[in-house]
Parts: structure tokens; sequence; C-alpha cells
């Protein structure tokens, strides 16, 4: 048993690192990573959610085959807009090359254009092509989901073979629209679920742990969208046997995002890439960019993109499936626990973020 906790630990811990920006080329290059959308900090809260802030992430490109890009602390980050006005985006103490818009009422207004502008320390200046809301309709459809058995691919004995997993496939609506202009989508996945330290006191402020991640479900959804007749939209799988996010509740927040042609066929040519070798490949051909440099021979990867935000909380528990589903955690705990670790105090768990301050939108009880 304590092989296959093990193995499933590395399973659902390595499969979805971040992916690089590199491409061949010998000058100096910037990633630069940025949206807004139509929706506040504010207004994020009600998803509902912890909040967030819109965000920029910078970093310099490697040349060199497996190797991760560096990223760049103390530049000036700044989004303008076509009326004069100007947000200054704050470096995080905590995450370098990380930058954050922090006004909570912020959100892109329709009639509005938008510029983001990035100076480095050195002096290398960047900036995006002002770029606006879409004008098509960004509407939110039912999400619903599935029973399925799924052929996967798995590792046993350093041997690759299939195996069938029980799940079910999750599914949104998207409505019919009646406009002459295609609509293109993106939908991506922030997962939340409850994980229980099986041998601990019920009491015990450990017992219990919300528990999110950067890496699971961080694969995103495309969808060039041209008809009038509405369809359902596969989203993700999500394995209920044996899964250890399932046995006491799982969340995923569905982010939809209504986007520009151009910033679609960035993250089209995004995912044909990443799709195409290994994790840290250099791609054959730049991705396409709305930044240029005004000052300097750098190389420019990224796109500053506008988008209209939907999104929704999607909740799951085992008792809404036909079938049973066991918890078998309590019996690998008797047999690995040593008294110190996860089984025993929920803090310790070492699958994504945990915490045990229950979310301010949690009404579940706990038993």
């Amino acid at each position: 048993m304590r092989i296959v906790f093990i193995f499933l630990f590395f399973i659902l811990t390595s499969c979805n690192e971040k992916y690089d920006f590199n491409v061949t080329s010998d000058s100096p290059g910037i990633v630069i990573e940025a949206s807004v959308s139509d929706v506040s900090y504010t207004e994020s809260i009600d998803f509902p959610s912890e909040g967030r802030y819109f965000k920029v992430r910078l970093s310099q490109t490697s040349t060199v085959d497996n190797v991760r890009d560096v990223l760049i602390s103390g530049a000036q980050v700044v989004l303008n807009d076509s009326e004069g006005n100007s947000w200054q985006y704050e470096e995080s103490p905590d995450e370098k090359g990380l930058y954050y818009l922090r006004d909570d009422a912020f959100g892109a207004q329709r009639e509005l254009l938008y510029q983001l502008a990035i100076s480095l320390v050195e002096g290398q200046h960047f900036e995006s092509d002002w770029e606006k809301l879409p004008n098509t309709k960004n509407s939110l459809g039912d999400v619903s989901f599935d029973e399925v058995s799924k052929s996967v691919f798995e590792y046993e004995a350093g041997e690759r073979i299939i195996k069938e997993k029980e799940g079910v496939n999750v599914r949104i609506d998207v409505s019919g629209e009646t406009a002459e202009e295609p609509r293109f989508f993106r939908w991506s996945i922030d997962p939340l679920w409850l994980y229980k330290a099986e041998l601990t006191d019920t009491r015990s402020p450990v017992r219990y742990c919300w528990v999110t991640s950067r890496y699971n479900f961080k694969d995103f959804v495309l969808q060039e969208d041209n008809g009038k007749d509405g369809y359902q939209k596969e989203l993700f799988f999500l394995e209920t046997k044996g899964n250890e996010f399932v046995y006491q509740y799982f969340s995923a927040l569905i982010h939809q995002e209504l986007m520009s042609e151009g910033y679609y066929n960035f993250w089209r040519d995004f995912e044909a890439q990443k799709n195409k070798g290994g994790l840290f490949d250099q791609p054959p051909f730049g991705l396409p960019s709305n930044f240029t440099a005004t000052n300097s021979d750098w190389t420019v990867n990224g796109y500053f993109g506008v988008v209209a935000e939907k999104t929704t909380r999607w909740e799951f528990t085992v008792d809404m499936l036909s079938y049973n589903v066991s918890n078998n955690l309590k019996a690998i705990c008797e047999e690995i626990s040593d008294g110190t670790d996860q089984c025993v105090n929920c803090l310790r768990y070492n699958i994504g973020t945990p915490t045990n301050v229950a979310p301010w939108w949690w009404t579940r009880e706990l038993f």
C-alpha cells in the first residue's frame, strides 16, 4: 500500500508543470503573460472565490534547452486606457517577477481601449497594441456531467500501460448566437477540494483542510464558435474511484473567457507547441504577439489580452453518482502513518496548498 500511495502522489504532482515560451534566437527575449477582464477584484469575490487581482508575469527566455526562464524583477508595469488614465502594477514581495494591479474596482470597460507598457531596470521598454473587449455576447451556460469509463496511460514498473478509469466528463452548455462574427472562447479550471486527516480527533483544528493547486487541471480548452445552435463543450475528466480529491468534496472554479481572434490564435498556437514534444523543447517558431520592443533588439513572447469573463463554481460530491465510491485513505494511513504526517495533520497534506480556514462562502457541515 505504501508504494501505491507514493506513486499516486508522484503522478498528481508531476503531470502539470508550467510551460515555457522559449524560442530559437540569439537575442535576449522577454516573456510577458498578462490579461485583464471586465470583472473587477470586488466582483470576482462573488464567483464565489477569495477574489483575484489582475497580474503580469515577466521572465527572460533562455536559448538553452531544459533551462527554466529567469523571472524579471524591478520592472515598471503600467496599464493605460484610451482616455488617458493609467494604473501602476506592484511587484509581489513574495513572488519575484509577478506584478499585481491592486485596484479593487478596476474592470475593463467596453467603450475603451487598453495598452500595457513595461520598462525594465536596464532601460528596455515594451508596449502592447491597443486592445478592447470583444463585441459579441458572453453568456455562461449550465455545467453538467456524464458518468464514463475512460482509457488513460499510466506507468507501472517503468512500463507504459493503458488502464480504464471510472469518472465523470464535465461539460458546459454553449448557447447559440445570432451575431454575424464568430466567438472565440477559452475555459480554464481552478480546483478546490476538502481533505480529511483520517487519524485525527474529530475536534482537532487540523482534521479538515481546503486544498487548492497551481498544477492540477491547469490545461485549458479552446473553442471557435461559428454556429447559431447551442451545444455542449467538454471541459475536463474527473476520476472518481481511487481519487482522494472527491472523497469529501470537490469543486472547480470554471472561468469562461471571450476573447479577440488574435488572443485566441496565440493560445491555439501555444497549445499546439506544448503538445508537440518535451516540456521544455524549443518550439520551431515564435508565438503570435501583440507586444513591440520599442528601444532594443529583444524578442518578445506573450500576448496582452482584454477579455470578457464569466465564472462559476461547480460543486461535486460522490453522492451525486449512480454508484458507490469507497474511501480507502484511512486504511492506507493506518499502514503508513508515523504519527506526524498528513494522516494526523491536514496542514501537512503534500498535494496542493492546504489551509484549515474555511472559505468565506463555505456552508457545508463537517463530520
